[in-house]
C-alpha cells in the first residue's frame, strides 16, 4: 500500500513539472530585437515591433499597438539622426545596438546603426 501511495505522489509531482505550455509562442518570447517593423516615428526614436502583420497595426493607436504586440516591442534612438531621415513608419528595419537594452514596456535602447530594409528585389 506504501509503496502505490508513493508512486501516485511521483506521478502527481512530475506531471505538475511539464517543461512547456503549448500555447506560449516560443518567436513571441525569443525575440532578438534585431529586425522588426517601425510603427511610430518621434524625433531621434522609433517605436519596432515584431509583428509582421504591419498593416493590420497601421490603423491602430500606439495604446492598442502595444496591448497587440506585447512584450515585443522597442523604443530604439538613433546616434546619428540621419540614420531615421530615411525610414518611415510601417518600413522593416535592422538594428545594431549599442550596449544594454531596458527591459521595460515597450523595452528601450540605442542604437549606432539603423537600416531600412528593402522588401523590392
Amino acid at each position: 500500500m506504501k509503496n502505490l501511495f508513493f508512486l501516485v505522489i511521483m506521478l502527481t509531482f512530475f506531471s505538475g513539472c511539464s517543461v512547456n505550455s503549448v500555447n506560449e509562442d516560443d518567436s513571441k518570447k525569443n525575440w532578438d530585437y534585431k529586425e522588426g517593423f517601425v510603427v511610430s516615428k518621434e524625433d531621434s526614436k522609433i517605436l519596432v515591433v515584431q509583428n509582421s502583420n504591419i498593416t493590420e497595426l497601421k490603423q491602430k493607436s500606439i495604446e492598442e499597438i502595444l496591448d497587440i504586440v506585447q512584450p515585443n516591442a522597442i523604443w530604439v534612438t538613433a546616434e546619428k539622426e540621419a540614420d531615421l531621415d530615411v525610414i518611415e513608419v510601417g518600413d522593416q528595419v535592422s538594428i545594431k545596438i549599442d550596449g544594454g537594452v531596458d527591459q521595460s514596456y515597450p523595452a528601450q535602447t540605442s542604437a549606432r546603426k539603423i537600416t531600412k530594409i528593402n522588401k523590392d528585389k
